[in-house]
């Protein structure tokens, strides 16, 4: 019976964060209510906070599911591009370019406050340590596993600098994610020793 709970819970929470994404991509993470997610949902206000706790770790859940969604499709990228770290580095990243190009919750948090200590930007800025050290361990561990003649040293030292430079052009872009997207592989392929394309 403890997995029917189980079951039964999971449901809820994808419920509860399929709500609250579709209300802040609607009208922004700073005028989103736990109010308006339970009322939307369907459910109690005090269920809404007996799962998340309050605002803020409502919102490090969507972004954390946005994240793990994003990754997911990096790996895709990675896997199509295998026999080429080069091409594969600017796949993956021109996917997260267009990925957050038309997510709704991305251009929400984009155009959110920008105070830098609240909402949901301060995930891809002040707060984005745990996003960057998740996605630099799994693509650090893909690249090793996949592309072994890339010492250890500079995988990490490319790996690192890709992520950050795509979190940095997701939240100031300067070029077409296509441009964008061809200059961070060839700075990964350059880290990494890999030699132009």
């Amino acid at each position: 019976m403890a997995w029917i709970r189980e079951t039964v819970r999971s449901l809820l929470r994808d419920r509860l964060l399929d709500t609250a994404h579709d209300l802040v991509a609607a009208e922004g993470f700073d005028r989103l209510r736990m109010t308006q997610v339970a009322a939307a949902a369907g459910v109690s206000r005090q269920t809404v906070y007996n799962e998340f706790g309050s605002k803020d770790a409502l919102g490090e859940a969507l972004f954390n599911r946005e994240l793990e969604y994003c990754l997911t499709g990096i790996r895709e990228q990675l896997d199509a591009h295998r026999a080429d770290p080069h091409a594969a580095a600017g796949a993956a990243v021109l996917f997260t370019l267009r990925l957050a190009g038309r997510n709704p919750l991305v251009k929400a948090m984009l155009t959110s406050a920008r105070d830098g200590d609240g909402g949901l930007l301060s995930y891809l800025t002040v707060r984005a340590e745990p996003a960057f050290a998740t996605a630099s361990a799994m693509l650090d561990d893909y690249a090793a596993r996949t592309w072994p003649a890339i010492g250890p040293a500079e995988r990490e030292l490319a790996v690192e600098t890709a992520v950050r430079l795509t979190a940095s052009h997701l939240v100031q872009p300067s070029a077409e994610p296509e441009e964008t997207a061809r200059r961070i592989a060839e700075v990964f392929a350059r880290v990494a020793l890999l030699g132009p394309a």
